[in-house]
């Protein structure tokens, strides 16, 4: 037999799933003459507007070798099916680490992280802040309504972390074993096989509820241990290497400040305990340490708390870079119209994205898209008491009526550790202020934010807590507006329409972590500190679902039981 690759075959919109016919076509061949036909990665290519059709890798087998011409000369490659495997990783099985280990945080990273090492021979306790996601849905839809802010469980802390309550989107430009296997992982945990093979793959909030359950289920009959309602408080290190953690039952904090006098002290009190640092904090009778070997960190670049906590214990940390900018909304008829052309099915095609990015200021800055939301609705995401930031998230049908996404600015690493977080602080706080402080976001339309000034009147929105006309340029940094400016003008010229029917709801500030808890990239452990092992977007090393996922995969793959 004689194995190939075709690359980019083209498969009509009504006819999706239909490739041994297409190929043969292309080919020129009976389709009974192509063996072991296998879909490799799939997308709609819009290049064409008006006229959107499917593109298909595909490999196969034929008995007889094969001499194409024309346009099939250009997509036909010999091949080999040899795949790569966990196992073949050269560093599989080289980390020592204790058989017992504390996994801190049930996001992406904590949780593959957790069901991988119980998969390769280790005992774990996973222990998460917040609530199972059945739970932590009540939380999110009562701060809606309510606006009681829960800081352990909400839109970013909870049972599958932030992801759980964004677009859902798994697709990543860093494909390998480890995203591989995170994919066919969630396959196994009921989400539709195409996400191994679809070139942007989505799930969507309601079916990623579904996929959590499955994975807290597979965990527990592993033998893994699921401690909700628990945070890390403290940690101790002796002759540089993790001895003990310390515990503590968020519950019981969170009852002592249901008592606590009056809502100012239950501030106060919350804020204490969120950073465990040198001192002891306000409230810890529901505290308690235990011996630990093998921590580890998987809290997301949210759990602020964390990274002073680290540094307080000499912890090697560094400022990084990252972005911060504003959440636009447009009507998803606009973007569908302009990216595919008229008169296309979006039924067959699915709601239109876009991916935008333009250099600024005489080219020291740039403005690009972030997290775009095709059909999907604006939340808010604090992660502390008196700050707001906003969020993009979508349901699996993503067939809402608007659509949104991040336009951002890159923000330089600091000089200082935590000068990046104390910018993204100050923006939420006076977001916060702006608002009314009931989480109301401050916004604009594009057309108004170019001329300087606010709106009489805002068009509706999808974020649940209302909105309060401002002028961006009043209290958000003016580099960022600056280079917002010039952004969105030369947006316009991409997507006419833009400015006109564009509304601005702000910020977004958690594009990424402004701090890395420094690592060694193979061992993925604290560079100065023994038995620490941090992953995710809270280490400062992945972006994503599913990279945050590949990480914790990569560390179990690599481990191996010291005793």
């Amino acid at each position: 037999m004689f194995t190939y690759r075709y690359r980019e075959l083209p498969v009509a919109l009504e006819k999706k799933g239909e490739v041994r016919s297409a190929l043969a076509r292309e080919l020129r061949l009976n389709p009974e003459q192509i063996f072991n036909l296998e879909v490799e990665r799939f997308a709609l290519d819009s290049r064409r507007k008006g006229a959107p059709h499917w593109s298909y890798n595909v490999i196969f087998e034929t008995e007889r070798p094969l001499r194409a011409s024309g346009n099939a000369a250009r997509g036909l490659i010999a091949a080999s099916r040899e795949r790569e495997t966990l196992e073949s990783d050269p560093l599989t099985g080289s980390v020592p680490m204790a058989s017992h280990v504390d996994v801190i945080g049930a996001g992406p990273a904590g949780l593959w992280a957790a069901l991988h090492l119980l998969r390769r021979g280790f005992t774990v306790d996973l222990y998460e802040q917040g609530k199972p996601v059945e739970e932590r849905f009540r939380d999110i839809r009562r701060f809606f309504a309510e606006r009681k802010f829960n800081e352990h469980s909400n839109v970013l802390f909870g049972e599958g972390g932030a992801g759980a309550f964004s677009d859902g989107k798994l697709n990543t430009r860093s494909r390998n074993i480890f995203s591989e296997t995170v994919l066919r992982d969630m396959v196994e945990f009921g989400v539709d096989e195409n996400v191994v093979t679809f070139a942007k793959p989505h799930i969507g909030t309601d079916r990623l509820v579904l996929m959590l359950r499955q994975i807290r289920a597979e965990i527990a009959r592993l033998g893994g241990k699921i401690h909700f309602n628990t945070a890390l408080e403290d940690v101790e290190i002796k002759d540089g290497r993790i001895a003990a953690i310390k515990m503590r039952d968020v519950a019981s904090v969170s009852q002592a400040l249901n008592g606590a006098a009056s809502s100012s002290q239950a501030l106060n009190s919350a804020a204490g305990s969120t950073h465990a640092l040198n001192g002891a904090p306000a409230l810890n009778s529901a505290a308690r340490w235990q011996k630990c070997e093998a921590l580890v960190l998987a809290t997301g670049h949210s759990a602020r708390g964390i990274y002073e906590l680290l540094a307080a214990r000499g912890v090697a940390l560094e400022s990084k870079a990252f972005a911060m900018g504003v959440r636009v909304e447009h009507p998803q008829a606009l973007i569908n119209l302009r990216q595919l052309g008229k008169g296309v099915d979006t039924r067959l095609t699915g709601a239109a994205e876009y991916f935008l990015a333009t250099p600024t200021l005489n080219k020291t800055s740039s403005a690009y898209s972030f997290c775009m939301c095709p059909g999907g609705v604006l939340v808010p995401c604090a992660s502390e008491p008196g700050t707001l930031a906003t969020n993009g998230m979508s349901y699996s049908r993503r067939n809402g009526p608007t659509a949104n996404g991040a336009i951002v600015v890159p923000v330089e690493a600091s000089e200082t550790t935590f000068g990046g977080l104390d910018f993204q602080r100050k923006t939420e706080r006076d977001a916060f202020d702006v608002g009314g402080k009931e989480y109301a976001a401050p916004a604009q339309t594009i057309k108004a934010f170019l001329a300087h000034h606010a709106d009489r009147n805002l068009p509706k929105t999808t974020y649940p807590c209302g909105l309060v006309a401002c002028n961006m340029w009043d209290w958000l940094d003016k580099k960022i507006c600056s280079s917002l400016a010039e952004g969105f003008q030369n947006f316009d010229r991409k997507i006419p329409g833009f400015i006109e029917q564009g509304l601005i709801v702000a910020p977004e500030t958690r594009t990424s972590s402004p701090v890395r808890i420094t690592r060694n990239n193979d061992t993925l452990e604290s560079i100065n500190t023994q038995g620490l092992f941090v992953l995710g977007e809270g280490a400062g090393y992945s972006g994503g679902i599913v990279t945050s996922a590949a990480d914790g995969v990569r560390l179990a793959v690599r481990a191996k039981r010291s005793k």
